[in-house]
């Protein structure tokens, strides 16, 4: 008895079994979630790396026009403009921003060297020293200096650990320079 009910049941769940679709809906969402967050994660990452490079796009261009303003300023004018212009990095954390700002003078072989510098979160060029950006010989000119800015940050997203075995990287490294011409003299001095 019990061995024809078992064989009745099994058959009776063998025919019904084709026809039953409880538990498709279930079935995809566990196929397709995996996707969708991987999904989700790619677009935060993305979202966040392009805005972190327009706003260091946006730094290294204030920071230059706003030097080239003046033919001379003082060492607080130009250290409350630097922690201004770092301010543009926000929402994200300015701790991981650094910023090098050089005037270089620029000798009759067109070689370039530091006149003076500041820095954010790094330490500043000296006289003399090279300058953190390179010059194109084509918008060197004798006798004019330029200025030179540069900023790198690291950025860390929340998604950039799980996507590191796609991108291969934990964290985003940014660079960008900036050159500008004096707008007032071909100098600018710092007092």
């Amino acid at each position: 008895m019990i061995k024809r009910l078992a064989t009745t049941v099994i058959g009776r769940s063998a025919r019904t079994l084709p026809g039953d679709t409880r538990g498709v809906s279930a079935i995809e969402f566990v196929l397709i979630f995996p996707l969708l967050i991987g999904l989700l994660a790619g677009t935060v990452d993305f979202g966040q790396a392009l805005m972190v490079s327009r706003k260091m796009d946006q730094i290294v261009g204030t920071l230059g026009d706003m030097v080239s303003q003046k033919s001379a300023w003082t060492s607080s004018d130009l250290d409350a403009i630097i922690l201004g212009s770092a301010t543009i990095i926000q929402p994200f954390d300015a701790t991981n921003l650094q910023m090098q700002l050089a005037v270089v003078d620029v000798a009759a072989n067109l070689t370039t060297k530091v006149n003076w510098a500041r820095a954010y979160h790094t330490t500043a060029l000296t006289k003399n020293s090279a300058s953190p950006v390179t010059i194109p010989t084509d918008i060197a000119e004798s006798g004019v200096q330029l200025i030179a800015v540069k900023a790198t940050y690291q950025l860390t997203t929340p998604f950039s650990s799980l996507l590191q075995p796609v991108t291969g990287v934990t964290s985003y490294r940014y660079s960008k320079t900036y050159i500008m011409r004096p707008r007032i003299k071909d100098t600018i001095t710092l007092d």
